[in-house]
């Protein structure tokens, strides 16, 4: 009898942590979905009129998860021969904006925006403050104003351990992993709008200009 009073509470036990366990991997699933499910949906692109507000939300591009390990890396120097080279190659192919609908109306994509304002705040350290023009200075007064909302928007809030005032970062290189939207995907659909606006610009006649 006690045996059996013994593995009827073992198997409640097991049944019991079973089910949390099922629980808890169906939350994370449906977690993903569904998060797959927001940076998916959206209304076919020839439902909009892209007149006034009836325009997508968020690039129509396909979004998928990627892991990064953020590092320090001896790329993207502030200063330097290779600096504005190298910090050019964070700007999408063509102008950093992005031409839809029937029209080609023009948006700029918040992602470029950002990286573009990066590299005004680069030039500027590097030439220095006296030298800036007062219109450059309060197009960078907007950069870090811009970056500054955008951080509050869309904070990331993974946690990253250690004291960084202690941190030795020429030898501790690596940092935290987080999950990010797959940024190659998003240059790859830049660069094939680009190729259909240029398209679209040569049959039309319209004269480039850069309006990064």
């Amino acid at each position: 009898m006690q045996r059996t009073i013994i593995a009827l509470v073992v198997l409640s036990t097991a049944s019991l942590y079973l089910t949390y366990t099922l629980i808890d991997v169906a939350k994370t699933v449906k977690a993903v979905l569904d998060t797959r499910r927001v940076l998916h949906t959206t209304k076919p692109l020839e439902s909009y009129s892209f007149l006034g507000r009836d325009h997508p939300r968020y690039l129509p591009a396909e979004y998928q998860r990627a892991r990064m390990t953020v590092e320090e890396s001896v790329h993207y120097p502030i200063v330097g021969p290779a600096a504005k080279e190298e910090w050019l190659w964070t700007a999408a192919l063509g102008d950093n904006h992005v031409r839809l609908g029937p029209e080609k109306r023009m948006f700029a994509v918040a992602m470029f925006h950002q990286l573009h304002c990066l590299r005004g705040i680069r030039e500027s350290l590097e030439v220095g403050w006296e030298a800036l023009s007062p219109p450059r200075r309060g197009h960078i007064h907007h950069c870090f104003n811009y970056i500054r909302q955008w951080t509050l928007c869309d904070g990331d809030l993974t946690l990253e351990p250690g004291d960084f005032r202690k941190r030795n970062f020429t030898v501790e290189r690596q940092g935290a992993v987080h999950t990010c939207r797959d940024w190659e995907l998003v240059y790859d659909y830049m660069a094939e709008r680009w190729k259909d606006w240029t398209k679209f610009r040569i049959e039309h006649d319209i004269p480039y200009i850069d309006a990064d």
